[in-house]
């Protein structure tokens, strides 16, 4: 199958693990075809000192994309970043978007304004489906105005919920603002990232989004499919990828995509 990974971490954000050289050589060993960087810039959060977002992205903007070239002949490697709570900051999202010169915006809601990523709130003291109420309304917002090329881990929330609390919800609840996530995505050419991260969670194990939605997307006249190992380390670059094709191909897509210079690049999905 083509493997094309485009959600990975570098050192490069507050929670990589290994140098975007060190990612690189890993995926050539792996047989990945096109590999993206897509460090975080959590724009809610830029100035702050815990993320360090502002010292360590514009270090990566001067060490990736020189990679390109080196590596041209063994891999096409990509500079992107995973733009984090775009709405909580637009001006500043767009800022880094053109300071940077990204080949590719994956727009990600880690956590709703005014409370902490879902990562660190306690589910057994807040009420999941208001969370859930107020991810998807600004996930809607982000895919109505936002600069973004894709929609990175729609159902991100999940993972914490249901993974790390095992408390159920009725996601049919969402079906409707997520058509409508999806319709909005599709008018804007839009795409729908698989991202394989919460299969590599055993209280999860599952993708992000799984196949109902994909199908959905699919339906509501989505065109462009990625799919992302969201590694944070080289162990789990490409991770699962031949579920994620699996998902893929069960919403009838026949090709999957990665960004260069903000355009997209399909692939057979083999």
């Amino acid at each position: 199958m083509n493997i094309i990974d485009t959600h990975t971490h570098t050192s490069f954000s507050f929670d990589g693990e290994n140098t975007p050289r060190e990612m690189a050589e890993k995926a050539i060993e792996l047989g990945v075809q096109a590999l993206t960087f897509t460090d975080h810039i959590d724009v809610n959060d830029y100035y702050d000192s815990y993320y360090k977002e502002s010292t360590l992205m514009p270090k990566a903007a001067k060490a990736i994309p020189p990679l390109k070239d080196e590596y041209e002949n063994k891999i096409r490697i990509g500079f992107g970043g995973e733009i984090g709570q775009f709405m909580q900051n637009p001006p500043l999202a767009e800022k880094l978007i053109r300071d940077f010169n990204l080949d590719y915006v994956i727009g990600s809601t880690h956590s709703v304004k005014g409370y902490e990523d879902f990562y660190f709130l306690n589910f057994h003291k807040h009420d999941a489906m208001m969370f859930l109420r107020l991810y998807f309304a600004e996930t809607l917002d982000m895919v109505k105005n936002a600069d973004i090329d894709v929609i990175a881990h729609l159902t991100y929330p999940l993972r914490y919920i249901t993974g790390n609390y095992n408390i159920e919800v009725d996601m049919g609840e969402f079906d409707d603002i997520i058509r409508d996530i999806f319709g909005a995505a599709a008018e804007r050419g839009i795409g729908l990232e698989i991202n394989t991260g919460g299969l590599r969670k055993p209280e999860y194990g599952k993708a992000d989004p799984d196949s109902y939605y994909v199908k959905l997307f699919r339906e509501s006249g989505g065109e462009i499919i990625t799919i992302g190992s969201d590694a944070h380390r080289i162990s789990d670059l490409a991770a699962n990828f031949k579920k994620g094709a699996e998902i893929a191909r069960s919403a009838r897509f026949k090709q999957i995509a990665f960004f260069e210079k903000r355009k997209p690049v399909f692939v057979d999905l083999l």
